[in-house]
């Protein structure tokens, strides 16, 4: 059995008169200068009094205090990092779930984090800069804890259900970090640039500890700037970095402007946490001439499941690779195994998975079954090991009986030309359950309105799986990690797809929203109010398809009002059906109509 804090002292010290980490801020800090401070830190926690084995949170905004209070957490208690930007309510929260017996308050911390802490009554220990100014102490530091012991308290992100905590022990931790050292086959020649937060399993795991402990050394990026991000590349000659996929598409935003190719020594590039889509995976490769590496992994596996092999292996896009010191079953919800290429659960055993959550036995009993953890992901395996992910079950769009993924529609947006960005999610409805909804963000120079996106959609997908709406947005919202919570996205959004009330001017747009609101039970229907969104569904289409077609005396099919759902969009379709002697003789009997003292029987002309 292997301590995951023992495994990362060891790295430090092939690193003794060489940079192991590196901050502007500081400059390089040698592997010597680290362990230094670390045995300073390790030495205090001791003295405050707290009991070995007892959870430490750790709130600290800059990433070298950061990486310092988790490495001596690591040596006899457990880590418990927070995210430095909460609130005062969500650290109480926080601090209340994990009943730290301390808190590491880095230099910088929000009076937000000072104030819970003393609202909760809790001891806490200063980390700055001083401390790497230390020298060695003379004290022997205290025992290490046992390998089966807990290293990490990590929450889930919470985004369906109350978050979870984590537990993952020092065994479990240095399993999965040697499996990503090796997958990536780092040394001791390797340089990390780190971008991820390290308050989050990717910063931790693969960033600066697989980087550790191979005996490399760490560029600490802090918060993810890519103009500062290039900088970092250059001047470090970093040799790898690892990122989530939201980093890497406004990284290629960047380097695309660039005037001059980038100078750098990258090996190679990683992606995890979410799937990058393959039109941004050959941008990258053809803009940086290194291989991007996709691998996938969760915090309750330590991080890494699975990855793609570096050259000369085979990588395949679209895929996160094959199982990494994991074993990945594709399993029905009955819990039988299913054939390859068929999507199903996927469940995965192994060294680096949590031995459980925390006082949660219902999550526990859920997630543990058939011997297995089940992720929550789905997916299907080719015959060759590569896993490919199809989504989150949670994360599926349920639209009126049809199980729809979003990812594969994110992925089909980002084809697009002019596009930038794009997130597919569910919006509440009163008859389908959920319809699907989607927001996109466009380059500089791009021409695309939301119709004409939607009609490439349906040149590229089946009509179900075209949003009804697509909102044009600056930016998509992302978690502190990086990362889209989809299952969140609609409350973030949901400005974007309302709009002002804008009342129809022509006959056929009168007749359209008239009979449009009638059909939805609606006191009115302006140009721009979405069908679908107003309550529609398909058999209230094909009601509004027979009506319009008596009214207009043209066929409508009902999937028309699909591909068309305002009375704007529709109005454009229907002019191109009707002569110019129908459209005057409609706005002849309209005009008859609103007179004082037109005939009634008009009304059943038109």
């Amino acid at each position: 059995m292997v301590h995951f804090g023992a495994q990362l002292r060891a790295g430090l010290l092939q690193r003794m008169d060489q940079p192991a980490l590196i901050c502007d801020e500081m400059g390089p800090l040698t592997g010597g200068r680290c362990l230094a401070a670390l045995d300073q830190v390790i030495l205090r926690i001791g003295a405050t009094g707290c009991a070995p084995a007892a959870p430490v949170a750790i709130i600290a905004p800059l990433a070298r205090h950061a990486t310092l209070g988790f490495l001596a957490c690591l040596h006899a208690h457990v880590a418990a990092p927070l995210n430095p930007d909460y609130t005062t309510e969500e650290f109480l929260f926080y601090l209340k779930d994990l009943k730290p017996g301390l808190v590491l308050l880095g230099e910088g911390a929000s009076a937000a984090a000072h104030a819970a802490v003393a609202a909760a009554g809790l001891a806490s220990l200063t980390l700055d800069d001083a401390l790497f100014q230390s020298p060695p102490p003379g004290s022997d530091l205290p025992a290490m804890s046992e390998p089966g012991a807990a290293g990490l308290i990590l929450h889930t992100s919470g985004t369906t259900a109350r978050p979870k905590m984590v537990q993952l022990t020092q065994q479990n931790l240095a399993i999965s970090c040697g499996n990503i050292a090796q997958s990536l086959e780092l040394s001791d020649q390797d340089t990390s640039l780190c971008a991820m937060p390290l308050f989050h399993i990717h910063g931790l795991m693969a960033c600066l500890g697989a980087a550790l402990v191979s005996g490399g050394g760490v560029v600490l990026g802090g918060k993810f700037q890519p103009e500062r991000f290039v900088d970092h590349l250059v001047r470090h000659k970093v040799t790898w970095f690892s990122a989530v996929p939201t980093m890497h598409l406004v990284l290629i935003q960047h380097l695309e402007k660039r005037s001059a190719p980038l100078s750098h020594r990258l090996r190679f590039m990683r992606s995890s946490s979410a799937s990058l889509p393959a039109s941004v995976i050959a941008r990258l490769e053809r803009c940086l001439g290194v291989p991007v590496i996709e691998a996938y992994g969760m915090t309750e596996a330590s991080h890494q499941i699975a990855s793609n092999p570096l050259p000369p292996g085979t990588r395949k896009p679209g895929t996160v690779g094959l199982a990494r010191g994991t074993s990945i079953a594709i399993l029905d919800d009955a819990g039988q195994p299913l054939a390859a290429g068929t999507v199903g659960n996927v469940v995965i055993q192994g060294g680096g998975v949590t031995p459980g959550y925390l006082e949660n036995p219902q999550a526990n009993s859920e997630a543990f079954q058939q011997g297995g953890f089940w992720t929550g992901d789905l997916g299907q395996l080719d015959d060759e090991g590569y896993l490919t992910l199809t989504g989150r079950r949670k994360e599926l769009v349920n639209r009126g009986g049809q199980k729809i993924s979003p990812r594969e529609i994110d992925e089909t947006l980002l084809e697009i030309g002019g596009i930038t960005d794009a997130v597919v999610f569910a919006q509440p409805h009163q008859s389908l359950g959920e319809d699907l909804v989607a927001a996109v963000c466009l380059g500089d120079d791009a021409d695309l309105t939301p119709e004409a996106i939607r009609t490439q959609l349906f040149a590229r997908l089946i009509d179900y799986k075209v949003p009804s709406q697509i909102a044009v947005v600056d930016a998509i919202p992302v978690g502190a990690t990086g990362k889209r919570q989809r299952l969140q996205m609609w409350q973030a959004l949901q400005s974007h797809f309302t709009s002002g009330f804008r009342a129809p001017c022509s006959a056929v747009e009168i007749i359209l929203c008239e009979f449009t609101a009638e059909v939805l039970n609606l006191e009115r229907m302006g140009l721009d109010d979405n069908f679908f969104n107003c309550g529609g569904n398909s058999i209230l289409g094909v009601q509004l398809s027979v009506t319009l077609g008596e009214l207009l005396g043209c066929y409508i099919p009902p999937t028309v009002i699909f591909r068309h759902p305002t009375p704007s969009g529709l109005s454009e379709y229907v002019l191109g059906l009707l002569s110019e002697q129908e459209i005057a003789q409609l706005e002849q009997a309209l005009s008859g109509l609103a007179a004082p003292d037109a005939d009634a029987s008009v009304c059943k002309t038109v």
